[in-house]
């Protein structure tokens, strides 16, 4: 191996029109989404064994320099020896792992195009490995003459489309057997997908598609034809610089494809569009959006068109609250192609990692995460200065320290993390990492969450006497909504050109004499409470002007229930035994717990402090506001009026146990302290480039993870047994031990079963003697 060859990545694919026409040499319109396969340099343990696809991707790069083959015709095999020639034969390395967990939802792969992904990155690293650079067009012409032979031999047949978009990117107008196009994606389109259910297999979909255009030619020609119409009207609106027209043709397009597949559906009796699929096209439509099965249909993904990312939103708020169908977040379009990865994907399967020494873990952190080890001196004692601390807040007298630890093992969306937590009580970092461990036997943790909208609430009090009754002055105020999102726009000029800015308006009447008001922001990479106070007092005086009622507060309100994560796993029961404790009765044993809880707010309020201990630790370490998160967090888990668990537990019919978690999660990765505190701005590197986009998931699935690991362990030998083992390492330090005495009176104390201060001293004492 050699430890020297940078990581390499390619995107993912997603088709916006044109599926099944490309097969009859209709054009298509095919995108690279921001989901990557990653290839690259690995030495871990557990490294799977290479893929057929990764093998015959190695081979073609192999065969090619030197020069025993060519990938494609004549003019290609020219262009090769040219490169070789330039370049000099190379002996490529071994074939290099390639993470594909991007791909995933727990144990479901996404319809994103994960093999072609895979076949451009294995050919993207070796190719960067002999010296070419991956940036030049020649360079992508051979890369992808040689990834689509790789996939045509290891997967068969196919359009080729797929592999275009993970080798060049961007978005590309493809008609099979000729050169794909590329085009620019128009900036007034937004674009999302919507999880649909489990993926139908498009070979056989196709298949009974072309087996039913065998039997009726005529039925067959006549959804083509629809389709046909569907990909030119598509391209024509894409081209459109105005977002009006542009978007009026891509709804005319969507309408004629489902049309089309309507028909391909009768005709062929495949599933084609589901109920899940017809209702997400039915309420995109019904909101002037577009929407269609993205691939062949009968589950999985479900492309969206916008003129605006609100107005995704707000389609996947009401997916959601209506139809328990969620918009996935992230997956941007017309994504980069094959490009160099400054760092490889992170393993968060550290083995012995507790065992280590702190400088050995940095070691090892900044060998999984690809940081430099100097960036850990940030971690040092007094990285955050007096002068800093006194700047932060005020009649400062010095620093508090708190243990910085990570948690291991963790995998949230196909993606391994390793996640900082900064708490200091004993066994909760232990505990979380060897939960996931478990949740990972099934899969990992599955994550969304709603887009992040916060509230700024004015509160408005009537005059005496009142112009308006509550409900006129209500409705007067709802009247004018469009003027007053305007106005909250218009404070924060710079939160709208990032998208963000003013969604919804609402009125609740407290009382015959007392309205609120709440603007509805969305703060994207913020936590957002400076920026929503000042749209609370920027609205105030025109919504006194409105309504003649006095205005009182102006504030962000803490129970962010609009900006939610949302987790789930699935643990299978053989991840859960225990010595003498079957899994499946450990299994039976969460539930029954998780139960206890729902049914009693005594148990409920422990369970959740369970719950909190992972989510606070992530909150602290990433510099955010853990107070307003354990506000929302509590008032979230009694907005049924009855106060319940955050986290809950069941046993599945095959016998796994599922949980999930759902609350607040206000967090930001901008500004605060974020930028002041160097422990933090660590924090977020370790969590690598997903910090900006799930942290809020991640904190949710720590909370879980930790719920889970505290249930199992009152089901089986109860708490107090895991907990005293490392509590006595506290004790132990408090009472003077030093070095290797600390082991030793650590085994001394759980011995004597009393794990206590004055006990430690004298085991202590009679040690040194």
């Amino acid at each position: 191996m050699t430890p020297a060859r940078r990581p390499v990545s390619a995107p993912g694919k997603a088709f916006l029109i044109g599926e099944y026409a490309v097969l009859e040499g209709v054009p298509a319109l095919v995108t690279a989404v921001d989901v990557r396969a990653v290839a690259h340099d690995c030495d871990y343990p557990d490294r799977p064994a290479p893929s057929d696809l990764s093998l015959a991707a190695h081979a073609q790069v192999r065969d090619h320099l030197s020069s025993r083959t060519g990938p494609g015709p004549q003019a290609l095999s020219e262009h090769r020896d040219h490169l070789s020639s330039r370049t000099g034969p190379r002996t490529l390395g071994e074939v290099p792992s390639v993470d594909t967990g991007p791909f995933s939802r727990g144990d479901r792969k996404l319809g994103l195009g994960s093999s072609a992904a895979v076949a451009a990155a294995v050919v993207g690293f070796h190719l960067q490995e002999a010296g070419h650079d991956l940036a030049s067009a020649d360079t992508r012409a051979l890369a992808l003459a040689l990834a689509r032979a790789a996939h045509h031999q290891a997967q068969g047949g196919g359009s080729g489309g797929d592999v275009a978009a993970a080798v060049l990117g961007g978005s590309l107008r493809f008609t099979r057997g000729s050169d794909p196009v590329l085009l620019a994606h128009p900036a007034w389109l937004h674009v999302g997908f919507v999880d649909a259910g489990a993926p139908a297999h498009t070979a056989a979909f196709v298949r009974r598609v072309q087996a039913a255009a065998t039997a009726d030619p005529a039925a067959h020609a006549r959804a083509i034809d629809l389709l046909t119409r569907a990909s030119h009207d598509f391209l024509a609106g894409y081209a459109l610089a105005d977002p009006g027209p542009g978007m009026a043709a891509i709804r005319r397009a969507v309408d004629h494809h489902n049309l089309g597949l309507a028909a391909l559906q009768a005709l062929s009796g495949a599933p084609i569009l589901t109920p899940p699929i017809t209702a997400i096209t039915d309420l995109a439509r019904a909101l002037g959006l577009a929407a269609k099965p993205t691939g062949a249909g009968g589950g999985d993904l479900v492309v969206v068109f916008a003129a605006s990312q609100a107005e995704l939103d707000r389609l996947g708020v009401r997916l959601a609250r209506e139809h328990n169908l969620h918009l996935l977040n992230h997956i941007a379009v017309a994504a980069p192609g094959l490009r160099s990865e400054p760092r490889p994907p992170t393993h968060s399967r550290l083995g012995g990692f507790f065992k280590l020494k702190v400088p050995e873990r940095r070691a090892q952190l900044a060998a999984s995460t690809g940081l430099p080890l100097a960036d850990f001196s940030a971690l040092d004692p007094g990285s955050l200065s007096l002068e800093s601390a006194d700047n932060l807040i005020e009649n400062v007298i010095g620093t508090l320290q708190i243990p910085l630890a990570v948690a291991t093992n963790f995998r949230i969306n196909g993606v391994d993390l390793l996640v900082p937590m900064a708490i200091e009580e004993a066994s909760v970092v232990a505990a979380a990492s060897n939960a996931a461990r478990m949740v990972r036997a099934g899969g990992g943790f599955v994550a969304r969450a709603d887009p992040p909208w916060m509230i700024a609430q004015v509160q408005l009090c009537a005059p005496q006497p009142a112009r308006l009754d509550a409900a006129t002055a209500a409705a007067t105020i709802l009247a004018a909504r469009t003027e007053l999102l305007a106005l909250a726009d218009a404070t924060h000029p710079r939160l709208v050109a990032r998208g963000g800015g003013a969604r919804e308006l609402e009125v609740r009447v407290l009382a015959p004499d007392m309205l609120v008001v709440h603007a509805i922001v969305d703060c994207q990479d913020a936590m957002g409470a400076n920026l929503l106070n000042t749209i609370a007092e920027a609205l105030a005086p025109r919504l006194h002007a409105l309504s003649g009622w006095h205005p009182g507060l102006r504030i962000l309100s803490n129970l962010a229930d609009r900006r939610c994560a949302h987790v789930s796993c699935r643990v299978p029961p053989a991840a859960l035994a225990a010595p003498g404790w079957p899994g499946d009765e450990v299994a039976a044993g969460i539930a029954s717990a998780s139960r206890f809880a729902e049914l009693d707010p005594y148990r409920a309020a422990t369970h959740n402090k369970g719950v909190m201990n992972g989510v606070d630790a992530v909150v602290l370490a990433t510099g955010n506001d853990w107070r307003a998160i354990e506000a929302g967090a509590h008032a979230h888990a009694a907005r049924s009026g009855a106060y319940r668990p955050l986290a809950t537990w069941s046993v599945a019919a095959d016998g796994h146990l599922e949980g999930s978690i759902s609350l607040p999660a206000a967090v930001g990765t901008v500004g605060g302290a974020t930028k002041v505190q160097p422990s933090a701005r660590l924090a977020l590197q370790i969590l690598g480039p997903h910090a900006r986009t799930m942290l809020g998931q991640v904190m949710a699935a720590v909370g879980l993870a930790s719920n889970l690991a505290a249930l199992r362990a009152l089901a089986t030998e109860g708490i107090q047994r895991g907990h005293m083992g490392l509590h006595a390492r506290s004790v132990a330090i408090g009472a003077g031990a030093l070095g290797p005495e600390i082991e030793i009176l650590v085994t001394r104390l759980i011995e004597s079963g009393e794990v206590k201060h004055e006990h430690a001293v004298t085991l202590l004492r009679h040690l040194r003697q």
